[in-house]
């Protein structure tokens, strides 16, 4: 059952961002670059949103890459200390609507709910536990459907994961 806190959490980090990221913060700050995951950083007026991310190493489906926009995957905290690990699952596309995406991590899977072309955790506890077996893992693979009903699978390589997370998590505390 989807947990009204995780959904404001996840609405509340979505408004920040779309609100203050075009206008008040300047581009990211690298802090780090390890292997397939980077660590970044936006401050504002004393206030710090950390995130690490990564793109696939590998996507599969039938459509044409170039109508498929930016896919990556983040984890982030901030702007406050409710939106701690939060993952978040960027598609390049919309998302069939109501429609689940599969998660899976050397073979233990978790369902994400889909909010346009996102997809998050369907709870705080799905976060930690997915964030635990990514620091453990070595590939992880989201498969979701499109609003157009195609089928995509994108695989992301861990390597580097622990140690970006640790920067985020003594960055923005």
């Amino acid at each position: 059952m989807l947990k009204v806190s995780k959904v404001i959490s996840v609405f509340r980090f979505m408004i920040v961002m779309s609100l203050v990221a075009p206008t008040a913060f300047a581009e990211p700050v690298e802090m780090l670059v390890s292997k397939n995951w980077g660590a970044y950083r936006y401050d504002n007026d004393g206030s710090r949103i950390c995130f690490i991310s990564s793109v696939p190493t590998n996507s599969k489906g039938k459509y044409d890459p170039k109508n498929r926009g930016d896919i990556r995957v983040f984890v982030s905290h901030g702007p406050g200390k409710a939106e701690r690990d939060v993952v978040q699952v960027i598609a390049g596309y919309r998302y069939k609507p109501q429609s689940d995406v599969s998660l899976t991590i050397d073979g233990k899977s978790f369902k994400l709910f889909t909010i346009e072309d996102r997809a998050y955790a369907e709870s705080e506890e799905d976060d930690r536990r997915i964030i635990t077996l990514m620091k453990r893992g070595s590939r992880m693979t989201i498969v979701g459907i499109s609003s157009r009903g195609t089928k995509t699978t994108d695989t992301y390589s861990l390597s580097g994961f622990t140690k970006t997370k640790a920067v985020i998590d003594k960055t923005c505390k």
